[in-house]
């Protein structure tokens, strides 16, 4: 009978603690389920998000040698235009310098011949006063310059 009694007795107080606390127990209980199922909803999105992000990338790899193709080719074509640029503007260069020079001979040429030419007329005058000196008399020196003179009203006109 005593094991009947501590056995009621345990009865009454399980009975007692499921009545008072089973609305703790649940809730608590409800909680958990709760936070399980919002850690589950988290979990789905992230997936979902890992998977989107996956294709995005899968896609963006897929299309990278293309990609990079194109670069590659935009940057020769760049490198052409540029070539062909630099080319142009050396040759244009090249020639206005080719010119220049050409001048500046052209001049030093002309000065040279000027050069010779008042070097050759100072040599002929000197020689020639030499000449003069040497081989005219005042006779006909006199006679000379009567000459001229006769001759200037026919040279003025």
């Amino acid at each position: 009978m005593e094991t009947y009694i501590v056995g009621l007795a345990l009865l009454i107080f399980l009975a007692l603690v499921w009545w008072k606390g089973r609305h703790a127990i649940v809730g608590g209980l409800d909680k958990k389920i709760a936070a399980i199922r919002a850690e589950i909803d988290e979990a789905a999105r992230l997936r979902e998000e890992a998977e989107r992000l996956y294709a995005e990338n899968s896609k963006l790899a897929e299309a990278a040698p293309a990609e990079s193709e194109a670069i590659i080719k935009q940057a020769r074509e760049e490198a052409e235009r540029h070539k062909t640029h630099a080319l142009a503007a050396f040759e244009e260069t090249s020639e206005r310098r080719r010119v220049q020079a050409e001048a500046k001979i052209a001049q030093a040429e002309a000065d040279a011949v000027r050069a010779v030419r008042v070097e050759a007329t100072t040599v002929a005058l000197a020689a020639a006063r030499q000449v003069i000196a040497e081989e005219m008399t005042a006779d006909r020196a006199n006679a000379l310059i009567d000459a001229a003179v006769e001759e200037l009203p026919r040279r003025l006109a």
